[in-house]
């Protein structure tokens, strides 16, 4: 700290020097942190978990009984179709994708029910205000 004071003066340059290295080394822990997580800060894993679309216990009950497997890549086109659906004003959607049904509630983005093609014949589907086709 002495070192900072010449003359009863604050040395604003040191000041500076010291908070640009404090910045520096903070953002290299930042990057660290990343790639601890994955390649994602926590804003942005934050982001990834409020935009996944999810499955109540009906529809995990539902689809692990009619034996409809989602992949990965089912679940993002899922997830944008639920987007879709809630820019347009749509609450509860039926999505069409592959050979099943998803009744999702658009607005919290969760999977109500899941029905496969079997089912689909001999169903009437209600309290739907839209549908996407995938």
């Amino acid at each position: 700290m002495s070192d900072l004071i010449i003359n009863n003066r604050y040395q604003t340059i040191d000041a500076v020097v010291r908070q640009t290295e404090k910045v520096i080394s903070g953002q290299k822990t930042d990057q660290a942190k990343r790639s601890d997580a994955g390649g994602l800060s926590f804003r942005e894993a934050l982001d990834r978990q409020l935009n996944a679309i999810s499955f109540s216990k009906h529809a995990n009950h539902r689809a692990a009984e009619r034996n409809i497997q989602v992949t990965d890549a089912d679940l993002s086109r899922l997830g944008n179709a639920c987007e879709q659906a809630r820019e347009k004003g749509v609450k509860d959607a039926l999505i069409m994708m592959n050979d099943s049904a998803f009744i999702v509630n658009a607005p919290n983005r969760i999977v109500v029910t899941v029905i496969d093609k079997n089912e689909m014949q001999s169903n009437v589907i209600t309290n739907i205000d839209g549908a996407v086709f995938l």
